[in-house]
């Protein structure tokens, strides 16, 4: 199966699933500006698994383009790649990087062999979160962002969406790579900050202490396991979220943002 989601082609939400003999996974884009920023592809056959998150960086122009230009050039490098490596991943995106004829974007993007060999990487602040056999959830990479845990509130969600890396910009890159083995019933969330900004943060004393929003995508997620039911889930939550407002809570705080959402669930089997 192959699946390329140009946001630049989304006119409202487009959405896709599939399975091999080593994982199942799904994929959707959903607009949420008046011209979708988000793009995403996912290619799968019997030996290897590649897909990728985009966000195009809004109120810049040809955000849509951007993104669309990076997931089509990612996606004919790396299909073509036999096995995971930090080499294949760092020559796509400097082939994207260069395929990017106006704007900005970040990436988040995934290769996983049929043995559960993987490896990610990043630009950005589009997140990537892992999913154990239990049901526990982290957020695997550094998020490129101007603000981190341990700022005011007041900072943190006023300079939330100030990246300080994207693809199509500097000369250099700010790449984060992890490497490892996805066991059997694990999975791997990527998802653009349509999601990730929809999720509660962990505060204390006025100050954030864990934006990532790991404890509230557990609890979101729960006892599902399979990538299409966790997908519908967490998109219908995001977008509920979105339309609503501030909410402050023992402990935690949520301040929504509507935005595109791209987003895509791997799943070990």
């Amino acid at each position: 199966m192959e699946k390329l989601i140009k946001g630049s082609d989304v006119a409202g939400q487009v959405r896709a699933q599939g399975k091999s003999r080593f994982c199942d996974f799904a994929v959707l884009v959903r607009k949420g500006h008046p011209e979708c920023g988000d793009s995403a592809f996912i290619c799968s056959d019997e030996d290897n698994l590649v897909a990728g998150v985009f966000d195009g960086v809004s109120g810049e122009p040809g955000a849509a383009f951007a993104s669309s230009d990076a997931a089509e050039a990612m996606l004919a490098h790396l299909k073509k790649a036999a096995k995971p490596s930090e080499a294949a991943m760092k020559a796509a995106l400097t082939k994207a990087h260069l395929a990017i004829r106006i704007g900005y974007t970040t990436v988040t993007l995934l290769h996983m062999h049929n043995d559960g060999s993987f490896i990610i990487a990043s630009i950005g602040d589009s997140p990537v979160y892992g999913i154990g056999k239990n049901g526990e959830i982290s957020l695997e990479l550094p998020l490129d962002r101007a603000v981190k845990d341990g700022d005011s509130i007041l900072k943190y969600f006023a300079y939330r969406n100030m990246v300080t890396c994207v693809l199509g910009g500097q000369m250099e890159l700010n790449v984060h790579v992890l490497s490892g083995k996805l066991e059997t019933g694990h999975a791997l969330i990527l998802a653009t900050d349509g999601l990730s900004d929809n999720l509660f943060a962990k505060v204390h004393n006025g100050y954030v202490s864990d934006s990532s929003g790991a404890d509230d995508l557990r609890k979101l997620v729960g006892p599902l396991r399979l990538p299409s039911a966790i997908l519908r889930t967490l998109a219908e939550a995001a977008g509920q979220r979105a339309r609503g407002s501030n909410v402050e809570e023992p402990g935690r705080m949520l301040v929504p943002k509507e935005d595109d959402i791209a987003l895509i669930v791997v799943r070990r089997i």
